[in-house]
């Protein structure tokens, strides 16, 4: 059941059930802007788009207009992640990656294998060196050299059933990794002992992020926590809502993280990890994703294309619905 929900939100249009072997270049499309985005990202002032058909935009006037950039493949693009100001990385369906040495301007297929039927669900660099891949049945990539290699581990809470990896953060040396069905992963030695962490409820975690020396966990129904990087403590957030959680963004002065999910919610979460406003879409449309850029927040969502708000309007304690 988790999987044919996250499926439906986050792989949408995968197109035939017989990949080709051979990638196809993603269709240029007058109605690009209008497709339904997985993932963003900010580099320097562009911010980029990833979703359906292969489709990849940027803007470079704050959200006013953006361009289709060309991309090698037409497949369900699900992350998208800049390790530095020329180099990024995108995944998606069919164990695609691509990466970009000229700042977005144009993409290469680094991997693509649809033989292996896997999906990969993100992409996180945390510095240019190093970087993460989740994908389905377990598989967590990580490279520290710059993705000249890459080194595949496989996480698991039971030994018959590896977890859909959603989701990865990291505070010092603690990274956490969460999945479906409860799976909550941390290593503190660089990614060679991952041990379990028991789940606050059951159900899955769509995503986390980090909150001083908290990690801020979110998933089914409304379930959102932190959990203490140190001691690996689980404190309740009550978000007064029973919406799925599906992404979240902090924004550059920390001070406020966003989550955002379905039916168009946006919660804001400040410093001390308190819920302090709550906002709703009119068209209660799902969110799938959103990235902040200074005062500027971006948002996908499942009626397509990108829409912009900006921190003050999100974090008016009297705002209502928009």
């Amino acid at each position: 059941m988790m999987l044919r929900i996250i499926l439906c939100l986050m792989l949408l249009m995968s197109g035939s059930a017989f990949a080709e072997t051979l990638a196809r270049p993603a269709l240029e499309m007058p109605l690009s802007t209008k497709a339904i985005f997985l993932d963003l990202d900010v580099n320097e002032d562009k911010v980029f788009a990833v979703g359906e058909r292969g489709i990849i935009l940027s803007s470079t006037d704050s959200g006013k207009s953006w361009k289709q950039i060309k991309s090698p493949v037409d497949v369900t693009l699900t992350g998208v992640s800049f390790s530095s100001k020329t180099t990024g990385w995108i995944v998606g369906h069919e164990s695609t990656i691509l990466q970009t040495t000229d700042g977005g301007e144009t993409w290469v297929i680094k991997r693509y294998k649809p033989e292996e039927e896997r999906f990969y669900m993100s992409v996180n660099f945390v510095s240019p060196q190093q970087g993460y891949v989740l994908g389905t049945d377990g598989e967590l990539w990580v490279t520290e050299d710059a993705g000249e290699t890459w080194k595949l581990t496989l996480l698991s809470v039971e030994e018959w059933y590896q977890n859909h990896l959603f989701a990865i953060e990291q505070i010092m040396d603690t990274s956490l990794v969460v999945s479906e069905r409860g799976g909550i992963f941390y290593s503190k030695d660089k990614f060679s002992n991952w041990q379990v962490v028991p789940s606050p409820y059951e159900g899955s975690f769509f995503g986390v992020n980090k909150l001083a020396k908290d990690f801020v966990v979110f998933g089914m129904s409304g379930n959102l926590y932190l959990l203490d990087s140190e001691t690996l403590e689980w404190k309740k957030i009550n978000s007064k809502t029973d919406q799925f959680l599906l992404g979240s963004a902090i924004t550059d002065d920390a001070k406020n993280l966003l989550v955002v999910g379905r039916g168009g919610i946006i919660l804001v979460i400040n410093g001390q990890g308190e819920l302090v406003n709550t906002v709703e879409s009119k068209s209660r449309a799902d969110y799938t994703a959103l990235t902040i850029h200074g005062e500027n927040v971006y948002l996908s969502s499942m009626s397509g294309g990108i829409e912009k708000m900006s921190i003050s309007e999100l974090t008016k304690s009297d705002r209502g619905g928009k």
